[in-house]
């Protein structure tokens, strides 16, 4: 056999198992996506049709399901307070943990080691354990129904600032900032102007991580928050579930749509982010 028909077939059967893997590729996005395409159909359906079988076309039910929705809860506002919340705690996460990290990098201090393998403990512990202490503590300083509680914790975000210090290791310079201080400047002005863009693939990275995080959360709303003014949207998806003789299925899959459909578009929008951040901390640790 000539060495043109070996090469040709060596190509043929590259082919062939590019497009079988493709073929798998495209089946498994499909079948992940479905549950998602079923969630978004339901909220146009009226709840006798949801019942009554399964469907990949949509209804003409949405309006009706939305003002259904709207007369048992008020998911608008709802979606507000989550954006609120989980914005906020986005926000101080990522910045006080990128400024924890790059602490922990960018200096030589007493007890060092030992500080960052207490953070390293503390991330060993359940968040289980700590509810009734955090409760109490919360009802102490009088801020219970209120937004604090559930943001200010953020600050101090063990594994964020473990997964960012494992990045500043490889991707801070050390004569970059000593340069930056012959010049004059402010050691908080270094980290904003040096440690921050360096360390921006792995806050962004973090930053989407936890605001989807924080934007699920349940638990502590449902401990923390009495007035249904200042409810979630998981606590306010839970009050529509728990009517179950007056229940408006379809209404529940539109509230269940709005709470997923902006955390789908933020991940396929900012995908590459999260893959780039996290290769690259696997890299730099």
């Amino acid at each position: 056999m000539r060495a043109s028909d070996i090469a040709g077939t060596q190509r043929r059967a590259i082919h062939s198992r590019r497009i079988g893997m493709y073929a798998c590729l495209i089946l498994l996005a499909v079948i992940s996506f479905m549950p998602f395409y079923m969630m978004i159909v339901n909220a146009t359906r009226s709840t006798a049709d949801i019942v009554s079988g399964f469907s990949l076309l949509p209804g003409g039910n949405l309006a009706q399901n939305f003002k259904e929705m709207q007369s048992r809860v008020d998911v608008l506002n709802a979606f507000r307070n989550s954006f609120i919340i989980a914005a906020s705690t986005t926000v101080l996460s990522c910045y006080f943990s990128a400024l924890t990290a790059y602490g922990f990098v960018a200096y030589d201090f007493r007890f060092k080691n030992g500080l960052f393998t207490l953070l390293l403990v503390t991330m060993m512990i359940p968040g289980q354990l700590s509810i009734i202490g955090f409760y109490k503590m919360v009802k102490g300083m009088n801020m219970l129904n209120s937004y604090w509680p559930l943001i200010l914790p953020s600050i101090a975000t063990a594994a964020t600032v473990f997964f960012i210090k494992q990045y500043a290791e490889g991707a801070i310079s050390r004569s970059a900032i000593e340069s930056a201080r012959i010049d004059g400047a402010g050691e908080f002005k270094i980290f904003n102007r040096i440690g921050l863009p360096v360390l921006s693939p792995a806050i962004f990275t973090m930053g989407i991580t936890g605001f989807i995080a924080s934007w699920n959360n349940y638990m502590m709303p449902l401990i923390l928050l009495s007035d249904p003014k200042k409810f979630t949207l998981p606590l306010i998806i839970r009050m529509l579930n728990a009517d179950s003789q007056d229940r408006s299925v379809g209404g529940m899959y539109l509230a269940i749509a709005v709470s997923i459909v902006p955390i789908m578009i933020v991940f396929f929008i900012f995908s590459r982010y999260i893959i780039d951040g996290v290769n690259a901390g696997g890299d730099k640790g």
